[in-house]
């Protein structure tokens, strides 16, 4: 479980590359000391080349997961049906990020836009090769349901352990600074060592253990991918919880891709101590996870996240007036920014250790209602929503940073500060669809057909 767990290393790393620094590298500051190196032009006068390039990956990407999820599904490999994906994906997921972050033309060049947006593409799709199947072979692997929880309290660790490491990125690179680098190398350096030491968790992960040693007598679907997309969608619990995630990783996403803004131009905290707010975050948010997973197994799952989604609102709030509470701390920035770090910890800890887990328990109850194994599918649902939920944030937040700006500058204080606004707006969203849910239809109908099972 654990080496199977090393591929969140991975995930940490990578998402950070994505979430957190993505739009800092190409969308860059005039203190970054980056360059411009995609176009400055505007479509419509707002849609940024970053947003448009987002836009069409995530276009191009939603297509892989119902046809890498039916192929999964249906797979016949003398492996079993997941772990030969993740073998043949590994590479390709780790090399296309990396060349992201290579684009070689000159600054402002358009062949630096379609070089981006080709690798951009092709990290997506790497990922939906990997991942799909990972987290579909999870339930099959794991079927109680508290036991689950542990794995996903495991995986959590191992994620947000690398993501603390990703945000300490900014360390390594002014290190890298002051030793004579220029910001563009740095950078890259850094990235680079972070993509290697990600795919040896990966390909640790793929080769983790035998598929077949415990998985035997799945049951293949044989519908078509329309016809399992609408079996998938006609479990409301299924979309009622999906679409909650949805929003409340929106929010997540929004934080993370603005979040160095939210810290170096709002807080005025210098980009060489980020990392001690974030450390603080992720320090927090680890020791929170026992908490979670006694309240979710005291109570039900949903508790931990409508609070999560309420914090989240409230950290959103201090982010639009940020400047000015900054304003009232002049000599105590980082202070503050370590307090806003820790609100954000419990958030953090539910949004990662338990839609997954919940997910994981309505595909296990689909399977014991209708005995044909989905997971699969359910597991390209999930991922294309964490999909969406990437690129509404990156076009929204790409576009929107862009208000206010200066004529040489590419992000401006009143765009920094209406994200948190829109970003508020969908945790509250998320907030309405968890009160929704009905986690106990789905715990007390596992429990029934396990009380059959062992009455036979």
């Amino acid at each position: 479980m654990y080496r199977y767990c090393l591929a969140d290393i991975a995930k940490g790393f990578f998402n950070g590359m994505i979430g957190n620094y993505l739009l800092y590298f190409f969308q860059p500051t005039v203190k970054s000391g980056l360059p411009n190196l995609l176009p400055q032009n505007k479509l419509l006068g707002f849609i940024t080349v970053m947003a448009l390039i987002t836009g069409i990956g995530k276009v191009v990407d939603a297509v892989t997961d119902p046809l890498v999820a039916t192929l999964s599904d249906r797979c016949n490999h003398k492996a079993g049906r997941r772990m030969p994906f993740l073998r043949f994906a590994a590479i390709p997921y780790a090399l296309s990020l990396l060349l992201i972050f290579y684009a070689p033309f000159s600054d402002g060049s358009v062949g630096n836009a379609i070089w981006v947006g080709f690798f951009l593409v092709a990290y997506y799709v790497s990922y939906t090769f990997f991942f799909i199947p990972r987290n579909a072979l999870v339930p099959e692997i794991i079927p109680d349901a508290n036991v689950r929880v542990g794995y996903y309290t495991v995986s959590t660790v191992f994620f947000m352990g690398s993501s603390a490491f990703m945000y300490g990125a900014t360390l390594f690179v002014n290190l890298l600074k002051d030793a004579g680098l220029s910001s563009l190398w740095a950078w890259r350096c850094v990235f680079t060592v972070f993509v290697a030491i990600g795919l040896i968790c990966l390909l640790l992960s793929a080769y983790a253990f035998n598929e077949e040693d415990y998985v035997q007598g799945s049951t293949k679907p044989k519908d078509s991918v329309i016809k399992s997309f609408g079996i998938v969608l006609k479990n409301r619990n299924f979309v009622v919880f999906s679409l909650g995630d949805l929003f409340s990783y929106i929010s997540l996403c929004f934080f993370e891709s603005a979040m160095l803004y939210y810290i170096t131009m709002l807080l005025n905290i210098e980009e060489s101590k980020v990392f001690y707010v974030l450390l603080a975050a992720i320090v927090t948010a680890i020791c929170l996870f026992p908490v979670i997973v006694k309240i979710s197994r005291k109570f039900n799952k949903k508790m931990p996240l409508i609070i999560a989604s309420v914090l989240f609102t409230l950290v959103f709030a201090i982010i639009y007036v940020g400047d000015k509470i900054a304003a009232m701390f002049v000599g105590y920035e980082l202070v503050l920014g370590i307090i806003v770090g820790i609100l954000v910890a419990f958030p953090f800890a539910a949004i990662n250790i338990l839609p997954q887990s919940v997910i994981s328990d309505i595909i296990q109850l689909d399977c014991l209602e209708k005995g044909v194994n989905r997971e699969g599918i359910f597991s390209a649902v999930k991922t294309f929503l964490e999909k969406i939920a990437v690129s509404v944030a990156m076009i929204i937040v790409s576009s929107v940073l862009a208000v206010g700006a200066a004529a040489d500058e590419s992000v401006g204080m009143q765009g920094v500060k209406l994200t948190g606004v829109c970003a508020g707006v969908f945790s509250l969203l998320s907030l309405v669809m968890f009160i929704i849910y009905d986690d106990k239809r789905v715990t007390e109908g596992i429990k029934k057909f396990s009380n059959k099972e062992n009455e036979k």
